[in-house]
């Protein structure tokens, strides 16, 4: 109950509602995830402990309604953008926007939507944070790496990688391609569940 009202609390403070609800299969490709959330108590405590610019930029693939979009702009007051495949989740995803946006009149324009599959975003020079949740297939993810890299070889900077409950194959992906592994946050359940944790890694210089 507790865990609940803490959800609930937090996205009635950004004006949005990103609750989970019962995932649908039929119509779903099967290279992608089903829609869950980041639990507001897990961003809480790894926001203290990461270092996010304002002037940063966040991307988020398979970011569904949006919470990571708006908890870490207005935690950080970065740039974030979102990227969803989904039709029905975009609808929500753009009306949190303009809730969050009449809260926060001020960060509008610091968010970006995109409705389109993740592996299909052009990586821009100024996104240098990527948010994953294990949003869509290994061999996808793994796309969606190399296209990373590549920007970062057309336009060199320090990225980092966020992973929250990141599966053995996206690590597997991650290690072969030489990423480093920079920090282990462990998350407030960690101690019942060691996947309770956010990998944070950075390409190599």
């Amino acid at each position: 109950m507790l865990e609940y009202d803490y959800e609930k609390m937090y996205d009635s403070f950004l004006g949005i509602d990103t609750r989970q609800e019962e995932w649908k299969e039929e119509g779903v490709p099967e290279e992608y995830n089903r829609y869950e959330v980041t639990p507001y108590n897990a961003l809480s405590v790894a926001c203290e402990q990461l270092r996010i610019k304002p002037t940063d930029c966040l991307v988020d693939f398979g970011c569904g309604k949006g919470r990571i979009l708006y908890f870490f702009n207005n935690y950080y007051l970065c740039k974030t953008k979102g990227i969803e495949q989904d039709e029905g989740l975009y609808r929500q995803l753009e009306d949190n926007k303009a809730y969050y946006s009449v809260r926060f009149k001020d960060r509008e324009s610091q968010i970006h939507l995109y409705n389109m599959k993740a592996e299909e975003y052009v990586i821009h020079k100024e996104d240098n944070i990527f948010y994953f949740f294990n949003p869509c297939s290994p061999e996808l993810f793994a796309s969606i790496l190399e296209h990373i890299v590549l920007s970062i070889e057309k336009h060199f900077r320090i990225v980092t990688l966020i992973l929250y409950y990141a599966s053995d194959e996206y690590l597997k992906i991650i290690r072969e391609m030489c990423w480093k592994q920079k920090r282990l946050i462990r998350l407030p359940n960690y101690a019942e569940d060691t996947d309770e944790k956010m990998l944070i890694f950075q390409n190599p210089l």
